[in-house]
């Protein structure tokens, strides 16, 4: 129980269906005095739910885990120029894994979360708000957990939620919806970043090799992003421009267009599946980002690697976030995305003009 009102509907309703209900809160994050957390709000939210619910109520503190396995991740993955999704890892890693450990004291026979996911005949489907979907996220988790999972908010809109809680009337049901990082809420995420990595000035430049102005630290930006005023220093007036490609070796950040951000290839590893291994390349949809419609894709084994091809140039894929294949509605499972070809090859472009420049300057 997150202190939020799908969670807490999520518990009303297993009470409803006579299951044997503890209501638990995760201590994840816990702030900074620069970066303040209101865990304490939120639990004492849902402690007031389980209350009224009538049932225990835990708090569970999986602030090291989540240190190690969320946030060390985050940080290690922005200093290698990836941008990982920390939701995804906070379920793999803390929901799904750290939390179902914690709890066998208690000899649960099921874990239940306020996902808008279904389990049907031992796997994943999205739910059924097309809106709040959130099968997305949940990719990562361990196959062997599937039959140990309920989603009971997943077969109902957002809007039916709301007027259950208010029916039950719960304190959260009213409570608006978080926004932010799993565990850590609303964050300016680059001057988190930035806190810890600290600022890296270099310079920015456009596909043809011009240097255009410089930048605070290629690994505090993400592919597709739009450069706005503060995040580079520009040299006279230029149009609004995008981050199509970066190296944080050379601590280099390459601009343009946004049509230069799509592309239609890359390559993905460590993937996960949550229905049967797929052997042979295979067809399906896909999605890259988590609000994206499904698009169709060809995959390709290459060694332990895929070869993702989509039917159609999609905006800003980026190394480190996900893609999540699908079959319909089932969630199959999905991969990191390691690199990106035309990235690659416009880095590549770049440095064989700039050193010819250089070559040609020095004669």
């Amino acid at each position: 129980m997150s202190g939020g009102v799908d969670s807490s509907v999520a518990a009303a309703l297993l009470k409803e269906q006579g299951f044997d209900v503890i209501g638990v809160y995760i201590l994840g994050w816990t702030g900074t005095p620069e970066f303040p957390c209101s865990w304490q709000q939120e639990e004492a939210d849902a402690r007031l739910v389980a209350e009224q619910l009538d049932i225990p109520f835990q708090t569970v503190n999986l602030s090291k885990e989540y240190e190690q396995a969320v946030i060390e991740t985050f940080f290690e993955g922005y200093r290698h120029g990836a941008t990982p999704n920390p939701d995804i890892l906070c379920n793999r890693e803390i929901k799904f894994k750290a939390l179902w450990a914690a709890v066998r004291q208690f000899e649960p026979d099921y874990l239940a979360t306020g996902h808008y996911a279904r389990v049907n005949d031992g796997m994943i489907v999205k739910g059924v708000d097309e809106n709040k979907d959130q099968s997305y996220f949940l990719w990562g988790i361990d196959r062997q957990m599937l039959p140990r999972i309920l989603f009971p908010v997943g077969d109902k809109t957002k809007s039916e939620i709301r007027q259950l809680a208010s029916s039950l009337g719960l304190p959260t049901a009213h409570k608006k919806d978080s926004q932010g990082i799993c565990f850590v809420g609303p964050l300016k995420v680059r001057e988190f970043l930035r806190s810890y990595l600290g600022p890296k000035p270099g310079q920015a430049m456009l596909a043809d090799g011009r240097p255009v102005g410089q930048h605070q630290g290629a690994n505090l930006y993400t592919i597709g992003q739009r450069l706005g005023a503060g995040s580079v220093s520009w040299t006279g007036d230029v149009p609004p421009l995008f981050v199509i490609a970066k190296d944080v070796k050379r601590n280099l950040l390459v601009v343009g267009p946004d049509k230069e951000t799509l592309a239609d290839t890359f390559v993905a590893v460590n993937p996960n599946w949550l229905s049967a291994l797929p052997k042979n390349d295979f067809a399906c949809q896909a999605k890259v980002r988590y609000r994206q419609a499904d698009i169709g894709v060809t995959v390709r084994w290459s060694g332990q690697k895929l070869i993702v091809k989509t039917d159609e140039p999609i905006r800003a894929i980026t190394p480190g976030q996900s893609i999540v294949f699908y079959r319909g509605d089932q969630l199959l499972g999905g991969a990191v995305i390691e690199t990106v070809p035309a990235q690659q090859l416009l880095l590549e472009k770049i440095y064989a003009t700039t050193q010819s420049a250089t070559s040609s300057a020095s004669l």
